[in-house]
C-alpha cells in the first residue's frame, strides 16, 4: 500500500509537511509497462514490481534507462487538486492569491485560459483547475502569511501528480529552516526545495542533487531524520527524497539528480529562481 513521505523540517512548533505524496502508483499492469517497469511487471497493492522475482529488475531504480512517458493529448484536460496549508500546525491556507503559470512566463501575465489565474483555496484548502494534458508549468502562491512560492510540476503531466497537499512557510519558518542549514535567509536571493522522486513514485533514498546556478553563497542541504543537513555530513537524500539549495542567485536554473553511488542520472527539472521566493521542485526519473 503506498504510504505518505513527508517532507519534515524542525521548525518552531515540530515537524510539518511540506510537500506530502501519497497515491499508489498503479492500479494495472498497464501502469506499470507506461513507467517503463519491464514485460511481466505487476501492480501489487498500488506498487509496480518484476514479475521476475528475486532475479528480476529492481524495482527502486531498476527503470532509469528506460523509461517511457505517456504521449499527452493536448485536445484532452484533467482536473488537479492541491491543498495548501500553513507548515506549522497544517491548517489550510484559504487566503492565498493562486495563479496558474505557463513555465516560460516568468511574471505570469498570460492570459490564456489554459492558466487559469487568481484562483482562491476553499475552506479546506484545496484548489481545483483543470488543465491541458502536457502541462509544464508551475503555480504562483501568494499571501500576506507565506513567503512567496512557486510549485513546478518537474516533467509534462497528463493527470494528477502524487504531490496533493503543499505546505507552505511563513517568514519566520523559512529563516528557522535556513538558519538549522547553518545559513541565513538572503531576501535578494531565492531558495529551491527539491523532492526526489524514485521508480516506485516515491521519495527515493541515495540521490544526489546539482545544479550549476549556484555561486559561493549558496548552500545545498538535504533533510537527513527531518533536519536540514549540509555537506560533508550529508551528500544524498534518505528515504524521504528531500534537498535543496538556499539562496540561489536569480536566474533560470537547472537542479539535475544522480544516484550517489554510481553518478547514475534521474531526471532534472528547470525553474526561475526569484528574489525571496521559494521554489518547491519535483525531480522524477526522465527518459534518455
Amino acid at each position: 500500500m503506498a504510504t505518505a513521505l513527508p517532507f519534515c523540517v524542525f521548525v518552531a512548533t515540530g515537524c510539518t509537511v511540506v510537500l506530502s505524496p501519497d497515491e499508489a502508483q498503479c492500479e494495472a499492469a498497464a501502469d506499470c509497462a507506461s513507467r517503463g517497469f519491464g514485460e511481466g511487471a505487476m501492480c501489487v497493492e498500488g506498487v509496480c514490481t518484476d514479475g521476475g522475482g528475486a532475479g528480476g529488475a529492481d524495482p527502486i531504480w531498476g527503470c532509469l534507462g528506460n523509461v517511457v512517458e505517456p504521449t499527452p493529448d493536448t485536445s484532452k484536460t484533467f482536473t488537479i487538486n492541491v491543498r495548501l496549508a500553513f507548515a506549522s500546525g497544517g491548517e489550510p491556507v484559504t487566503s492565498a492569491d493562486v495563479d496558474i503559470c505557463d513555465k516560460l512566463d516568468v511574471n505570469c501575465m498570460g492570459t490564456s485560459p489554459d492558466f487559469p489565474k487568481d484562483l482562491t483555496p476553499d475552506a479546506q484548502g484545496m484548489v481545483t483547475a483543470t488543465l491541458k494534458q502536457g502541462f509544464d508549468g508551475f503555480f504562483r502562491i501568494t499571501d500576506p502569511e507565506i513567503v512567496d512560492s512557486r510549485v513546478y510540476v518537474g516533467r509534462p503531466i497528463v493527470e494528477q501528480p502524487n504531490v496533493k497537499e503543499v505546505q507552505l512557510l511563513r517568514p519566520f519558518e523559512y529563516e528557522t529552516l535556513a538558519n538549522l542549514a547553518q545559513s541565513a535567509v538572503d531576501p535578494t536571493r531565492g531558495s529551491v526545495i527539491v523532492l526526489g522522486i524514485d521508480c516506485t513514485g516515491d521519495g527515493g533514498a541515495g540521490m544526489r542533487f546539482e545544479t550549476n546556478n549556484g555561486d559561493g553563497a549558496t548552500v545545498p542541504f538535504y533533510l537527513i531524520n527531518q533536519a536540514p543537513t549540509i555537506p560533508p555530513t550529508a551528500t544524498a537524500t534518505d528515504g524521504d527524497g528531500f534537498g535543496g539549495f538556499f539562496n540561489m542567485p536569480l536566474s533560470n536554473a537547472v537542479v539535475r539528480a544522480y544516484l550517489a553511488e554510481d553518478g547514475t542520472y534521474v531526471g532534472e527539472s528547470s525553474l526561475t529562481v526569484l528574489a525571496n521566493t521559494i521554489s518547491y521542485v519535483q525531480i522524477t526519473p526522465a527518459p534518455q
